[in-house]
């Protein structure tokens, strides 16, 4: 089923026009792919790190464009929203019929056990060993964000001038 999705998003690059679309459709396909790569691994660790990766990335390609094209306006086509709308939703009822349809109580008792385990994984990373670092890394990310918004002048505008 996430891999009809990942195609579909596939085809939907195709027919964007603006880089901010193409960038959510980017997003959303890398949300796809970090959880199929999560529950085909038994840890989310790797999904999570390429998630937190691309991330960055798009932020980054989001302060570029909209520092070099800040008046451009961003005009979205219903037929498409529609044409997504629809998809979506007929994917999620099918996901939802499916998952119903398809699970007996043997396969819902490994499910059980498999988010046990997962859960235990999670509670692991953030026992009472590692709370500290935790603290620290979440404090230093957080003066090193006002550390940069002060020094940038809002005054300066866009990298590019409209002449």
């Amino acid at each position: 089923m996430m891999m009809a999705m990942m195609a579909m998003m596939s085809m939907m690059m195709t027919a964007m026009k603006h880089p901010l679309s193409m960038g959510g459709v980017l997003m959303v396909q890398t949300m796809l792919t970090s959880l199929m790569t999560g529950m085909i691994i038994n840890s989310f660790m790797f999904s999570y790190m390429l998630m937190l990766i691309m991330l960055g990335g798009m932020l980054v390609l989001f302060m570029y464009m909209s520092s070099v094209a800040s008046n451009e306006k961003f005009k979205s086509s219903t037929k498409m929203m529609m044409m997504i709308t629809m998809v979506m939703t007929m994917a999620l009822t099918l996901m939802l019929v499916s998952d119903k349809m398809m699970m007996s109580t043997e396969t819902q008792t490994q499910m059980m056990m498999l988010e046990n385990d997962q859960t235990m994984t999670v509670m692991k990373m953030f026992n009472g060993q590692t709370t500290a670092i935790t603290i620290m890394m979440i404090t230093y990310l957080l003066i090193t964000m006002i550390v940069v918004s002060f020094i940038a002048t809002i005054q300066e505008g866009p990298m590019r001038k409209k002449s």
